[in-house]
């Protein structure tokens, strides 16, 4: 018993094990409520079990939900069933460290929750805009489904080809046993557990959409728009002054042909050659 305990404790205080701490909540619930059960079931007050199950899962009425938001949390932590609870704690175990080594602890944890209030987003939708499911009164939503399934298929679309080794089956990819209980669930949402299977395909949504969107993450440099000034660049170019050619009388330009004339190019002056030039420049 002893290490037992001890186990818990590590557990609970090691750093980077999420999914492993949402594994023990569970358990640790389930206990919980089954000893509440008993209790009630031998004192006479049944009633009050199933109101207590009222408090901590998810109506499909959505108004209730609404004065009792933590349903959207609460409600995949309660099982009620050993074998339900066994089966979303395998898979979440499993594929979570399949998962984890690939993006992590945070982001694991995230898409388990992100799963999680996908299917009761899901589910709500169905049972209040579906005539199928509007028929079926005082539905309720349980169980970690919705976030196991986000972390199944998140896992899948990351290492698709990695591979399981299954009781009398062998080696299995993963992408094949996500594909299949996509499939099953697709098949039973007009069964006797739509909500639960609806809730899934919620959570298979998010998982899908997070495993793609770790290896093809949407650059938004091309989605933003660039900042554009709203004063014309081609108004703020500063401009030099245009220089002028050099303005020189006629006069004074007879007199430096003469002097070259008579005394050739080289008496001229450095100022008059300069103004000669000037001179010829206007000209062109």
């Amino acid at each position: 018993m002893r290490g037992f305990w001890q186990d818990f404790q590590r557990i609970l205080q090691q750093p980077g094990e999420g999914l492993l701490k949402i594994i023990v909540a569970n358990c640790l619930l389930f206990l919980v409520l089954m000893l509440v059960r008993i209790l009630m079931i031998i004192s006479g007050k049944e009633n009050l079990y199933e109101s207590l199950l009222e408090q901590v899962t998810l109506s499909a009425d959505f108004p209730a939900n609404l004065t009792h938001p933590w349903r959207f949390i609460t409600y995949f932590f309660v099982h009620v069933e050993i074998f339900h609870l066994a089966f979303n704690m395998m898979f979440l175990y499993w594929f979570g460290q399949i998962l984890q080594e690939v993006v992590g602890n945070n982001k694991s944890v995230q898409t388990f929750f992100y799963g999680g209030i996908m299917g009761a987003i899901a589910f709500l939708l169905a049972y209040n805009f579906i005539p199928f499911f509007e028929r079926q009164s005082g539905s309720f939503l349980l169980g970690a489904s919705g976030g196991v399934f986000a972390i199944v298929l998140a896992a899948a679309t990351l290492r698709p080809n990695y591979e399981v080794h299954l009781v009398l089956i062998g080696p299995v990819r993963i992408k094949y046993i996500a594909g299949f209980y996509l499939i099953w669930s697709l098949l039973e949402t007009v069964g006797s557990n739509a909500g639960g299977q609806i809730a899934h395909l919620g959570g298979a949504l998010v998982g899908f959409s997070m495993g793609y969107l770790h290896e093809h993450p949407i650059r938004w440099d091309i989605v933003r728009k660039k900042d554009r000034p709203f004063i014309n660049p081609a108004l703020t170019r500063e401009v030099k002054p245009r220089k002028h050619a050099e303005n020189i009388e006629e006069e004074e330009l007879n007199q430096i042909l003469d002097k070259i004339s008579k005394s050739g190019y080289d008496s001229l002056s450095k100022s008059e050659k300069r103004r000669l030039f000037k001179a010829s420049q206007k000209n062109e």
